[in-house]
């Protein structure tokens, strides 16, 4: 094979390729290199992910890295943006778990404007080109990170409730919301699909939001009331239907007051006197919105003395 150099008398310069005729390599007045190949070599390396961190992953010294040993906690971290003069091109090659791509450590690159030393995590056997497009600012597609699989976008496909309506259902931390001031004011927010435990001996004054469909609120009185202690709607328009069974703490029989539709009940009495209404510690009070200015309630607990229903109504 024969090549001639050539230079031209504007600045610019080619590799003429004399038995084909085709120029290899090009370079323009303003020393811009052009390749006219289908191919060009890269320098390649098989190297096994390391440690938890940028400060000790494997560093990455090739253009090509073909990644072994990912497991998701492991990984391999970049050289310096601003002395990196091309992109490196990074595979996972494990197709069972994450890898860790870190920037430089110690630096104050990133990758895809993460937090410095923040890695980014590239899904199983997937790979990408991490381009440096600033001094300290590495660029990789996100097309390389984890993601959604089929099963798991199929599980969300039809979900319309909201990523807060999520938390309130599903998150264990909060489903116990502890009450031990002498008011409570109950929100959707922080009460609704939750158990609420009444612990105030001198007693609780609790006040619901306006009834509407979909609201649950499940009440459980963990300190008998010595004082006076109640439930009520905010309104006097939203009244209660339901129940309550409550047995004799003498003798275990057990008696059962209903509230009914055209009844005007809306507040809950956790006392009455001597407990002769319910607040004994044990007593179970769920309360549902049925549809606005309406609540569906039920109680199951024990009373004192002369037992007496529970449903009254007191709210303007």
């Amino acid at each position: 094979m024969s090549f001639q150099w050539i230079q031209n008398t504007d600045g610019s310069a080619s590799l003429l390729n004399k038995i084909t005729g085709v120029t290899v390599v090009s370079i323009s007045a303003a020393d811009v290199i052009a390749l006219n190949a289908t191919s060009v070599t890269m320098t390649r390396e098989a190297i096994a992910a390391l440690g938890s961190g940028a400060s000790d992953a494997a560093v990455l010294t090739k253009q090509c890295n073909a990644v072994t040993a990912a497991d998701g906690t492991v990984g391999v971290a970049l050289p310096a943006a601003a002395t990196t003069t091309g992109p490196i091109f990074v595979v996972n090659t494990v197709t069972t778990a994450a890898l860790k791509v870190y920037p430089v450590n110690g630096g104050n690159d990133n990758i895809n404007g993460l937090a410095e030393d923040a890695a980014f995590t590239m899904g199983p056997g997937k790979s990408g080109w991490f381009v440096p497009v600033s001094a300290t600012q590495w660029w990789v597609a996100d097309t390389a990170a984890i993601a959604t699989t089929t099963t798991e976008a199929n599980i969300l496909d039809g979900v319309v409730a909201t990523a807060t309506e999520l938390n309130r259902t599903c998150d264990v931390s909060t489903r116990i919301v502890n009450a031990t001031a002498a008011t409570l004011t109950v929100t959707e927010a922080d009460h609704s699909n939750k158990t609420i435990v009444l612990d105030r001996a001198a007693g609780i004054a609790v006040t619901l939001p306006a009834a509407a469909a979909g609201l649950k609120f499940r009440f459980i009185v963990k300190t008998t009331f010595t004082s006076a202690a109640s439930i009520k709607s905010v309104s006097g328009a939203d009244i209660m239907i339901g129940y309550a069974i409550m047995g004799n703490d003498s003798d275990n029989t057990t008696v059962r007051w209903p509230v009914v539709a055209g009844d005007t009940a809306d507040t809950i009495d956790l006392l009455g006197t001597s407990n002769s209404t319910g607040g004994l510690a044990g007593q179970e009070i769920e309360i549902e919105g049925l549809a606005a200015n309406l609540w569906f309630v039920k109680i199951v607990g024990d009373a004192a003395g002369t037992e007496a229903t529970p449903f009254t109504n007191t709210v303007a």
